[in-house]
């Protein structure tokens, strides 16, 4: 297991350590809360599709705090949301061709990998590892900001 110069693993989950005032941010507000902030459409239609609740509220929270109003989940319609949830029955093509066009389209967004602990690990590695700017990793998701802004940098939260 390789260690990336730009990966950094965090020993708490609260934030502290996070030097980037966005990623502490996300922290703090989204991963931290275990009450559904702002309205709860996103979180309804995870729990509807069998994600765990905790994972629902994360993202739920994740798409208030970043104040975003448009969402997918799936490969459809990913060019006009801010947010796009891909879930892991999704190809690795797919995958991969959602990542590009994401990068190439959007100002800002977020693409939002979902994996069991385990799974997929060699295809989400590659993808980060190509990933221009900052990403933040927990066990069942990881997020890919695409924000120019933001350094290259990988978190495990």
């Amino acid at each position: 297991m390789g260690f990336r110069k730009w990966e950094q693993h965090l020993r708490h989950s609260r934030g502290y350590g996070v030097h980037s005032p966005f990623l502490y941010g996300v922290v703090r507000d989204s991963m931290m809360p275990r009450k559904v902030m702002g309205d709860n459409a996103l979180y309804n239609e995870l729990r509807s599709r069998g994600i765990d609740k905790r994972t629902a509220i994360r993202l739920q929270n994740y798409l208030h705090h970043e104040g975003f109003t448009r969402w997918s989940i799936g490969p459809e319609e990913q060019s006009s949301s801010q947010l796009c949830i891909l879930p892991e029955e999704c190809p690795e093509e797919m995958v991969s061709q959602v990542h590009q066009e994401l990068c190439h389209h959007a100002e800002r967004a977020t693409l939002c990998l979902l994996h069991s602990t385990k799974s997929r690990k060699r295809m989400r590695d590659r993808i980060v590892t190509d990933h221009p700017c900052m990403s933040a990793e927990k066990s069942r998701f990881t997020l890919l900001f695409l924000n120019p802004s933001l350094p290259k940098q990988h978190i495990v939260i």
